[in-house]
């Protein structure tokens, strides 16, 4: 009984959100270029329900590099429109068009000639007759039996807020870096790492000449601990490395009296400082390694640097 209920109610939301798809007209462009344009915050406010999809599309124009703010209308009234520029912009949410609580906000804004885009499903309300950039909401039934709940018209206020914002993102060239620099924490901010934010710099790396002897080999890689040398020429450009399990394959009575050239494995695998953790997981698995150095970029070869498979684990 009750699951087929939950899924009528997510159908009709769905169905919503495809009607809303299909309406959104030249308004949207140009409510998105006039929110790209703004120097201020992006203030957004609404009443009920309507408020707490304004708090959420606040928070998502803000990690999408957009500055916005939620403010309650009610409070607005009394004294914080004081923070509110000509500088601003004004969101208001409001499915009816007639909540007196959003007045103050909406006359304010017009006094101070500050734009105000309106998300609503009343396009004869006095709110949208005030303002050039109006987003009309597909007027339908909300979902369920008693059909007043605020769900389908949030739903899709919620839709139209993500469309917003990423439409603005999209347009200020919002890139996935941008986005990493304001989500330096959690598992969001893990992804962002680069790989020269945790690799082990000169002089730690674990380097020796072409030309050095086995034993010179041996007591670096022991004393470094990363269970490998890189091998460089007299560029200091990486041209080999030699691993722990190199040394066993060519254990022999003679191994000492070698050069690491004899027993190098020629043009290891590196990769670019700037480079996500990801991507370096990516060649650690593929490769099947532990360690990579690092460079500059695709016109070097010397390394500046060595990560290991459990500085990503560590950090990712």
């Amino acid at each position: 009984m009750f699951l087929k209920y939950a899924k009528t109610i997510i159908n009709e939301e769905s169905s919503a959100l495809k009607k809303l798809s299909l309406s959104l007209d030249n308004n949207f462009t140009k409510s998105v270029k006039k929110i790209s344009s703004v120097k201020g915050n992006i203030v957004i406010s609404g009443v009920g329900k309507s408020g707490y999809i304004a708090k959420k599309i606040a928070s998502t124009m803000n990690s999408l590099g957009a500055p916005s703010l939620f403010i309650h209308p009610t409070e607005a009234s009394h004294g914080d429109l004081g923070f509110i520029s000509k500088k601003d912009l004004l969101i208001i949410l409001t499915k009816s068009g007639k909540s007196k609580e959003l007045n103050d906000l909406n006359n304010f804004a017009l006094y101070k000639k500050i734009p105000v885009v309106l998300i609503t499903c009343n396009s004869n309300c006095k709110f949208a007759k005030k303002t050039p950039y109006k987003l009309i909401l597909p007027d339908l039934e909300e979902a369920g039996e008693i059909k007043l709940a605020p769900t389908t018209s949030t739903t899709m206020m919620l839709a139209l807020g993500d469309a917003l914002a990423l439409s603005v993102s999209k347009n200020k060239k919002f890139s996935d870096k941008d986005f990493g620099k304001l989500h330096p924490g959690g598992n969001i901010g893990a992804k962002f790492i680069t790989v020269k934010d945790i690799m082990h710099k000169i002089p730690e790396v674990p380097l020796a000449n072409e030309k050095d002897n086995m034993k010179k080999i041996i007591l670096k890689m022991s004393k470094k601990g990363f269970g490998c040398v890189g091998i460089i020429n007299k560029k200091k450009c990486l041209v080999g490395i030699i691993t722990d399990g190199d040394l066993r394959r060519n254990m022999g009575a003679d191994i000492l009296y070698k050069n690491a050239e004899d027993i190098m494995v020629k043009k290891p695998k590196t990769i670019f400082k700037n480079r996500y953790i990801k991507e370096a997981l990516e060649i650690f698995n593929k490769e099947k390694i532990t360690v990579l150095f690092v460079i500059n970029d695709v016109s070097s070869k010397v390394p500046i640097g060595i990560i290991h498979l459990h500085d990503c684990f560590t950090n990712y």
